[in-house]
């Protein structure tokens, strides 16, 4: 780490942080990654070999991985009032149903009941073991306006067709192994004058445009190669994203999906960056 420029060595033979990357670790609170970034680093060099898998899922990381990811958000109240008001100055009428696609452990969607305590919520993860840490997380109370679902993104019920005003998919689009299929599905359940909300790592998709951004060569790229990448091939059909995909290229394929970014902003940190988007008419 210290040949990497990650930790700096004085003369002493003290190690240190450099000053450089203190904003980024504070801001994204990565620290909480390294009690599993052992185990994770033995499962990803298994994906290189030649007889290997091409990665996995959150499924098949610790379970700790679950609860560590919770804490990405320090106030989960503050971040959905940011990605909120893009989407209430396009919402012509109330907020009635929402889905949180990706919902991990269920705090946003938690904030997400705080705030709509009259909008039915749905709560979606594939991972049956963050939807197990969201209904019976004994740090918080039951609620009534929240459904937690164990779901595939790529293949939701057929009974929710038009059926949503809001979908968030927060920090969710650059590790799904099956984007395309997941997004045409949002398309599908999101009512025709719906909108959704992606928070996505800020990093350009050009790797040279990255050189000199110590946040990321220190911190988005490394946690990346552990767990986004690896979640992003998972299904050994995708030639996998993670945070490398680059907002350049994410914003490509939205609009080539059909589309429509209607804003672009900062939300939680300056490696965070939330499209609001409607379907092209």
């Amino acid at each position: 780490m210290v040949t990497t420029g990650i930790v700096s060595l004085d003369d002493s033979g003290n190690y240190f942080i450099p000053q450089a990357l203190k904003p980024g670790l504070k801001e994204l609170n990565q620290a909480f990654f390294f009690p599993v970034m052992a185990t994770l680093t033995e499962k990803v060099k298994i994906c290189f070999r030649n007889d290997g898998p091409k990665g996995y899922t959150y499924g098949e990381m610790p379970a700790e991985v679950v609860d560590l990811l919770e804490k990405k958000i320090p106030d989960c109240d503050i971040a959905l009032e940011q990605i909120l008001d893009p989407v209430m100055e396009l919402r012509k009428g109330p907020i009635c149903t929402i889905l949180d696609l990706g919902c991990g452990g269920g705090n946003l969607s938690r904030a997400l009941s705080r705030r709509f305590t009259d909008a039915v919520i749905y709560a979606v993860d594939y991972n049956t073991t963050a939807i197990k840490r969201a209904t019976e997380n004994p740090n918080y109370p039951n609620v009534n306006n929240i459904q937690f679902l164990c779901l595939d993104a790529k293949a939701l019920p057929s009974e929710w067709t038009n059926m949503f005003d809001w979908v968030i998919l927060y920090d969710v689009l650059h590790d799904l192994s099956g984007h395309v299929k997941a997004m045409d599905e949002v398309r599908r359940v999101l009512k025709e004058d719906g909108i959704v909300s992606l928070n996505d790592p800020d990093l350009h998709s050009n790797v040279r445009d990255n050189i000199g951004d110590t946040d990321v060569a220190g911190v988005g790229y490394a946690i990346s190669t552990v767990i986004c990448l690896p979640s992003s091939m998972s299904d050994g059909e995708q030639s996998g994203h993670g945070m490398g995909w680059g907002t350049e290229n994410k914003e490509e394929f939205l609009t080539n999906a059909g589309w429509v970014v209607t804003d672009k902003r900062k939300v939680g940190s300056h490696l965070a960056l939330n499209f609001t988007c409607v379907k092209k008419e």
